[in-house]
């Protein structure tokens, strides 16, 4: 046996059944009008607004059943009241709805492909003349008719229209900020990856200077009668992995290029930090505050550099809050210098801990459930990346009374 909802698959079965819920919704009208027989219901507007919503719904058993439900209910209804009989009631909705339908079904074959616009211009044209050919039937054929019936058709179009836009517009703006949301995400992912390839090319350079060294005390060794076999092995396979090093970080380089844009405005990137800071904190389920000021709108090249430094800093600042904390980002250009200051008024650090805190490996973080400390590059990042920038960095400490990060990059280097 099918089910309901199976029947309902069917497409001019489910139109059939909109049509005679449309059909009860037409019984809620009004009667401003001295002809009493002519009423305004909410049938029509109703039917407009699926339409807008919902083009591909098979008009001509909508609009039939709306019809034939509407009209009998109409005269049934009346009549059951006693004030009118059921023709007095039933003839002037089958005037108006058989003709509305009428026009309805050729109306959407014409308009349907052509915007949304259109369509909706030809179902205001087609509700005015359903009812002027309502009132034409019924005998009311002067001049203020016309206008009345011209007068409800664009009022209940444009009503239907309002809506509409109202209801595409929200979903753009939720569109719109999935999207921000969504990019935000990628460039976060894009910037993890850039700042460890710039740690990958820091190491690349250690092992260029181990090569050089290990090969420096092959000769010395050889030189001395003795045997440097085993520093020339040191140097060659220390050759062989900064080409593997470097044919990732091509990789890496590539992949990154291919997707970033040439520069971006200070402005758009902040916001994209912010968004994604107060993206993090939600996810920890923390109540901290943070505040952005931003007193430049200068664009940058080196963006990725940015966001490291940023994000980094930003971290940190969230895993030294305890709850209800605060955290404070500052941007602006100060001496042809790009000022940032990252502020937090979590638990700080002491002059030792100081000391430490841009040395590889370093960290007091570590996972509570398992014991598992951090990897500790955060901040190396940051400090390799403000230094290739010829850039600085300041911190001001201690322990309970927050912590201040203050970076000088060069505006020129950006």
């Amino acid at each position: 046996m099918t089910s309901i909802p199976g029947i309902l698959k069917n497409k001019r079965i489910r139109a059939v059944c909109y049509g005679i819920l449309l059909g009860l919704v037409c019984q809620i009208y009004i009667a401003p009008f001295a002809y009493s027989s002519y009423v305004v219901s909410l049938g029509t507007p109703v039917l407009t607004a699926l339409l807008l919503f919902y083009p591909s719904i098979c008009v001509i058993p909508l609009t039939f059943s709306m019809t034939v439900t509407a009209c009998l209910l109409r005269g049934v209804i009346g009549a059951a009241a006693g004030k009118t009989t059921f023709s007095d009631m039933f003839i002037p909705a089958v005037f108006y709805y058989g003709v509305y339908s009428l026009i309805l079904c050729i109306c959407v074959r014409l308009f349907r492909e052509r915007g949304k616009s259109k369509l909706m211009a030809g179902m205001i044209f087609c509700d005015f003349a359903a009812n002027a050919v309502q009132l034409v039937l019924m005998g009311h054929v002067d001049g203020a008719a016309v206008v009345d019936s011209a007068l409800v058709a664009v009022i209940r179009g444009v009503l239907v229209w309002m809506l509409y836009w109202m209801y595409e517009w929200e979903h753009l703006y939720l569109r719109k900020k999935e999207h921000q949301s969504h990019y935000a995400q990628l460039n976060q992912i894009v910037t993890d990856i850039y700042a460890e390839s710039f740690y990958l090319r820091k190491s690349m350079e250690d092992l260029n200077e181990l090569t050089r060294k290990s090969h420096q005390l092959y000769e010395n060794l050889e030189a001395e009668g003795q045997d440097g076999q085993p520093a020339l092995d040191i140097a060659r396979e220390a050759h062989e992995i900064r080409k593997d090093y470097q044919r990732i970080v091509e990789g890496i380089s590539s992949l990154v290029h291919e997707h970033e844009e040439k520069s971006m405005k200070l402005s758009y990137i902040l916001r994209i930090i912010e968004d994604n800071t107060k993206r993090q904190i939600n996810e920890r389920g923390r109540m901290l505050s943070f505040k952005l000021k931003n007193q430049s709108e200068m664009q940058i090249q080196h963006y990725y550099d940015i966001f490291t430094i940023l994000n980094n800093l930003l971290v940190n600042s969230m895993d030294a809050c305890e709850e209800n904390g605060h955290i404070s980002l500052t941007v602006q250009e100060q001496d042809q210098m790009l000022k940032l200051e990252v502020a937090d008024d979590g638990c700080g650090m002491d002059e030792d801990t100081k000391e430490y805190i841009w040395g590889a490996g370093f960290s007091t973080k570590y996972d509570k459930e398992t014991g598992q400390m951090s990897t500790g590059i955060g901040l190396c990042h940051v400090a390799n990346i403000i230094r290739h920038l010829d850039g600085s960095v300041e911190v001001e400490s201690a322990p309970g009374k927050g912590t201040k990060f203050t970076v000088l990059l060069p505006l020129k280097e950006l």
